[in-house]
């Protein structure tokens, strides 16, 4: 059987103890204090006395704070996954070829995605980073890799339009079920909150079990990624990153035991924490913006920092506390630096425009990401 899609997960049992320790503990704080809450209209002295140690517990609850920027990030950027997924489809309906640049935004997010998932899971105490096209090759907990045609002939896209036209008409049989059958909605949402609580009780019986012992009941987290694993496939089918509907054959597989394609080194395949990787589509890089509200534009600020030799924290601190006039000098060095490193003669009509304040902020950010690019496409 062919695949389209390679993930595997060595969890980290050691270096996550410790945070997954800090997650019961906030826990345990928050049913504390919603047991003093309850409590505070029947026996007051027992309330009060329950509200020093939950609110002390309850500080555990900071281990969140270094996922949740992240956290909020992936909810913008699922937005901008829709968007460009559309984008794309125009692509492919006009030219029946995907995008790659666009493909690979893509495989970002899922990248993203699931090392969101994965560090929710309690598998590893490294956060994702809040950049989409942040990579970190390093750390050997997650390998994911995705098996992109770029030909899109019209009798797959019309597969994919047949299929999801008739799992919309499964979902409407259900509406007109819950509409016109007494209690069918009640008793289908119930099954599905059952399931939901099963599934985040058993997370919480992952986070104990390893900071009890250090390692994982790999039973229960193979199921997990079995259920992440199917999610990659269905999301990554129906919008074109991948193209082997094969793959949901075997979309249930065990992920703790996956095997190495054989045409790995191919050309086809994708693989989204690859650093070396400087290019970012133009258009990406629009609705990104837009869709964070030009928050983007400060990440990407720091992440070309970053490649340009700069300590990202500095620059973003100065650009801020100078009220981007910083920006002036910074982007103009950029540029001028990236055009000699490419053999051109900075142009002084864009320097120009560098120099303009706010206006830089547009001119600058898409003056150097397009000389990256350029730096990519000359490689190739």
């Amino acid at each position: 059987m062919k695949h389209s899609l390679l993930f595997r997960v060595r969890p980290d049992g050691a270096n996550a103890r410790w945070t997954n320790v800090a997650r019961l503990v906030g826990l345990a704080g928050l049913l504390l204090l919603v047991l003093a809450r309850f409590l505070a209209g029947h026996v007051e002295l027992l309330s009060q006395i329950l509200m020093v140690p939950a609110l002390l517990l309850c500080l555990g609850n900071l281990v969140w704070i270094y996922i949740l920027p992240s956290i909020i990030m992936l909810g913008l950027y699922s937005l901008t996954y829709s968007v460009i997924t559309l984008v794309n489809f125009l692509h492919i309906v006009i030219l029946q070829t995907n995008n790659e640049e666009l493909v690979y935004f893509m495989t970002k997010f899922l990248n993203m995605r699931t090392r969101i998932a994965i560090s929710l899971l309690g598998l590893t105490h490294r956060v994702p980073h809040v950049d989409v096209y942040g990579s970190d090759p390093k750390t050997g907990i997650i390998g994911l890799r995705f098996k992109a045609d770029m030909a899109m002939p019209v009798r797959w896209i019309l597969l994919r339009i047949g299929i999801l036209a008739g799992a919309g008409l499964l979902f409407y049989v259900f509406y007109l079920g819950a509409v016109h059958i007494p209690y069918f909605g009640l008793v289908l949402g119930g099954l599905f909150g059952l399931v939901a609580l099963i599934l985040a009780l058993s997370i919480v019986v992952v986070w104990a079990h390893n900071a009890i012992t250090g390692k994982f009941l790999l039973p229960l987290v193979d199921l997990h990624l079995r259920l992440i694993r199917l999610g990659l496939v269905i999301t990554a089918y129906f919008t074109f990153v991948t193209n082997e509907i094969s793959e949901f054959k075997g979309c249930f597989r065990s992920v703790l035991d996956e095997s190495v394609p054989s045409d790995l080194s191919s050309g086809n395949w994708i693989n989204p924490n690859d650093s070396r990787r400087l290019d970012i589509n133009l258009i990406v890089l629009v609705v990104l913006s837009v869709t964070t509200q030009s928050l983007y534009l400060f990440i990407w600020l720091g992440r070309t920092s970053r490649i340009m030799g700069d300590d990202p924290f500095t620059i973003i601190a100065v650009t801020f506390l100078g009220a981007l006039l910083p920006l002036s000098v910074i982007f103009s060095r950029y540029y001028r630096r990236l055009e000699k490193k490419t053999g051109n003669e900075p142009s002084w009509l864009i320097e120009l425009l560098m120099i303009i304040p706010f206006l830089n902020l547009v001119a600058g950010t898409f003056t150097i990401q397009y000389i990256l690019n350029l730096g990519r496409k000359t490689a190739q």
